[in-house]
């Protein structure tokens, strides 16, 4: 998963979310064709603060270049904020970018 490159699979993170709204829904077609192709990528691993399908936090698009999540992990960037995980997810991010612009077209 090229957007979480930093993270191992598995991986618990401390991402704070900052509402209870918009969480994440899908019939239950999609979301077996989102689970079959790998492209839920990051669930709440104890509570699911807006009652997201599944647990949900996170899916990519089929090129997994896309990817819609609801933590906030710009609020997650260092130990003083009560963690740096979001680092991780910020930081593969700001790598996939320069790949694009060091990559000839």
């Amino acid at each position: 998963m090229p957007l979480l490159t930093g993270c191992e699979v598995g991986q618990r993170l401390t991402i704070p979310v900052k509402h209870g709204e918009g969480c994440f829904f899908a019939d239950a077609e999609l979301l077996a064709q989102l689970q079959a192709e790998g492209q839920i990528v990051l669930r709440y691993a104890a509570d699911n603060p807006n009652g997201s399908l599944d647990d949900i936090a996170g899916v990519v698009n089929a090129d997994g270049n896309v990817m819609g999540l609801m933590p906030h992990p710009e609020h997650a960037v260092d130990p003083l904020l009560g963690s740096d995980d979001g680092a991780l997810i910020l930081g593969a991010l700001v790598e996939r970018a320069r790949e694009r612009l060091l990559t000839p077209a």
